[in-house]
This record gives C-alpha cells, structure tokens and sequence, in this order.
C-alpha cells in the first residue's frame, strides 16, 4: 500500500428501522463485512511479500520474471556501492569510510579485509562513495573508489586507486587529487568502466549551482578519464573552456546514477531534481544539460541538451542504475532498473534506443531507501540500502 492511501472510512448504521430497513442493514453491514475481510486478507498477503529480511518472491505482470529477493548481508553502516571481482569477491564501501571485502556474494558470507581509507570527511551525503574494479583486475588487481577526503586543507572529492590482495587493500595512487570539492550534499561520485576502456565519473555542483555552467570546474559534471590519471586525447573541450580536462558534459545538478547501455555503449546518467524533474540523460561530449538555468525538457532553445525521460513535477530521489542483461531476465533483458531513496523502491524502464518508458515499480517501502545498484556476474542484481543503521545487501535474482 502506498503511504498516505485511506481506503477504509467508518460507517455509522441506525438503529430502529423496520424489518424492511433492518434486512437492508443486514446486507450493508454484510457487505462491508466481506468487503473488509477480504481487504484486511489482502493486506495481510502485501504484508507477508513485504516483509524485510530473508528471502521474498514478487511475481510481476504476465511474461515478465519472478524475481526472488535475498538479504545476503546486513548489520551495515550506509553501504554506498558494491563491486565483484572475478573469482567471486565482492567489494563495498561504506560512507563512513571503511572499504570490505566478503569472501563472495552467498548470505552472509565472510568478511575477509577491511581498510579504513584515511582522512574522509563524512558528512551528510558526502563521505566514501563509488566503487568500481578494474577491467583488468584478473591481473592487475586494481579497484577504484570516489572519497570526500581532507587534503591540504581542503575538502576534497577523489578518485584513489588500490590494490586489492587476497585478504587486503593497498593504496597504489590518486587517479583525481585536485579539482572536484566535496560538501555535505550534491557531491555524485559514482564510478563506472565505459565500454571504451575509459573511467567515468559523476561529480555533483556541491550546492553551487554556478558551478555547474563554470567550464574551468569540475563540479557539476561528468567526467571521464585514463586510469591512470590521464586526460583522454578525445575528450571535448568545453565551450567556453581554455583547454582539454577531465570533464566530458557540464550542467549536471547531482548526478548518482551512470549506467553504460549494452547494445550501444551510450552513457545513460541518472541525477536528482531539485523538486522536481529527476532526469535520465542520454551524454554527448561537450554538451550542457542545463542545471541550474534549465531542469527537464524544455532547455533546446537556450542551447541545453534535454533528458530522455524526466519525473515532471514530483522526484523520486533517482540514485543507482543498472542496465541487466542475460536469458534469465527474459522479456526484461535490457531493461534499465533504477533504485530510488525518497520513493523507497526500484524502478524498471524499458529502452529502446534513447526512448524510455517507465514501467513496473519492484520492492516498493520493503527495504526502505535504496542507493546502488549493480549487476553481479551471476546475472542477478544487488542492491544496497541507506537507512542509516541496520543496512542490508540484497540479491534480487529471476527464477
């Protein structure tokens, strides 16, 4: 049921009244009574397939999978994104500024290493963020993370390079040192590998709206970079810009989702609205997506690209995506999922090129508020909660 809904008013029935009227009475009161029986059972049915923790099944509409939801860790403290290596870990970041490793993605698996990354300053959305392996980890062992970080004196968001071993993590170097600055909100920081090699990242205007149309900052844009460091030769520079950086696209507000479309390679990036209009855009190189001059569709005149899919005139709090691919997910194969924190849910939109159609709303109020999610090499989905206190990883898997 959704928060606010009154579907059961109070009736008041006389008494007194002739046979006639109390043989109607009879079969009003009678009614309601079935009505009410049969409401309260289909509460009582919701309440057992939202119940949090274990394992849960939702069947959704006629050709689509039965997905099965499994808690496979819990007890933890803002898990903000997961990661997989190759033979079975999986990594995750905690805000606070712990990055684990769990043996595998079975419930309640081993907690086989821990590091405390140093120096993050956590504070209200900002504090350790984004993780991600790289696509050589087999051999090389690299993963990467986004951290608001106090360096030199400055509150700063970065992108740190370590090297995982068997049980441990290692600092190997600063991928981003200097330039996107961290404050307690908008700070994005989500991480992913394109299919072009590259490493791509999120970086929220930190409150700051003008910094999202300044070309000489990396607030408010989406960058792109070599992981080692390096500037990419095929970057845009941006209008306006004196030369090459980091930054790929401008204009972004606060932007928690990227995702990397499977058949097409295009960047599909997910970002919260203000109080209204969370946004799906589809990236070009170069070009500005309008926060804070323009939110939604609308902007193409002023020079602004428009998102494929906008909330309109309320938000949901847009955070991870993920794109799901394989046989087991069926008609939904290619679907776009996206969890939410203010609705609490998970969301699937069907893509066809650069259109996108929003359809079933999964897990609606079970877990609570939902930041990342990640497709695991098993083809199934994990996704992590931020409630603050008593997080959980679930496992959400077609049968």
């Amino acid at each position: 049921m959704r928060r606010g809904s009154s579907l059961i008013r109070g009736y008041s029935l006389s008494r007194g009244r002739s046979v006639a009227g109390r043989v109607t009475q009879w079969l009003m009161v009678s009614g309601i009574r079935a009505f009410g029986r049969a409401l309260l059972f289909g509460i009582f049915l919701a309440a057992c397939a939202s119940a949090p923790g274990g394992t849960g099944v939702v069947a959704p509409t006629a050709g689509a999978p039965t997905l099965v939801d499994t808690v496979i860790q819990s007890g933890l403290s803002v898990p903000w994104d997961i990661a997989f290596a190759p033979d079975g870990r999986m990594f995750m970041t905690e805000r606070m500024g712990s990055i684990v490793m769990f043996e595998s993605t079975k419930p309640n698996a081993k907690r086989i290493g821990v590091l405390k990354v140093p120096d993050v300053h956590s504070m209200g959305e900002a504090g350790l963020m984004g993780i991600v392996v790289d696509p050589g980890f087999a051999t090389n062992g690299f993963l990467y993370v986004c951290a608001s970080r106090t360096d030199g004196g400055e509150w700063r968001n970065q992108i740190l390079r370590y090297k995982a071993g068997a049980d441990s993590f290692t600092f190997d170097s600063y991928v981003i040192r200097t330039g996107p600055m961290a404050a307690p909100i908008h700070d994005g920081c989500r991480l992913s590998f394109g299919p072009d090699g590259k490493l791509w990242a999120t970086m929220g205007e930190n409150g700051n709206g003008r910094l999202a149309q300044d070309p000489s900052s990396l607030n408010g844009k989406i960058l792109r970079m070599n992981p080692d460091g390096t500037v990419p030769a095929d970057n845009p520079i941006l209008p306006g810009a004196a030369t090459r950086t980091y930054a790929y696209s401008m204009g972004h507000r606060n932007p928690q989702g990227l995702a990397f479309q499977p058949d097409t390679g295009a960047a599909f990036e997910i970002e919260h609205g203000a109080t209204t209009n969370d946004e799906i855009n589809v990236l070009a190189p170069g070009k500005n997506y309008g926060w804070p001059e323009q939110e939604g569709t609308g902007g193409k005149a002023k020079g602004f690209t428009d998102p494929v899919w906008a909330s309109g005139d309320v938000t949901y709090a847009t955070s991870g995506a993920a794109f799901v691919t394989g046989a087991q997910w069926g008609a939904w194969s290619g679907s776009l999922f996206i969890a939410t924190l203010k609705e609490k849910d998970l969301r699937r939109f069907a893509v066809t090129g650069t259109t996108v159609v929003p359809k079933e709303v999964l897990f609606d109020q079970k877990y609570g508020r939902l930041r990342s999610v990640v497709q695991g090499p098993d083809g199934a989905l994990y996704v992590t909660t931020s409630n603050g206190s008593g997080d959980q990883i679930i496992r959400i898997a077609p049968q």
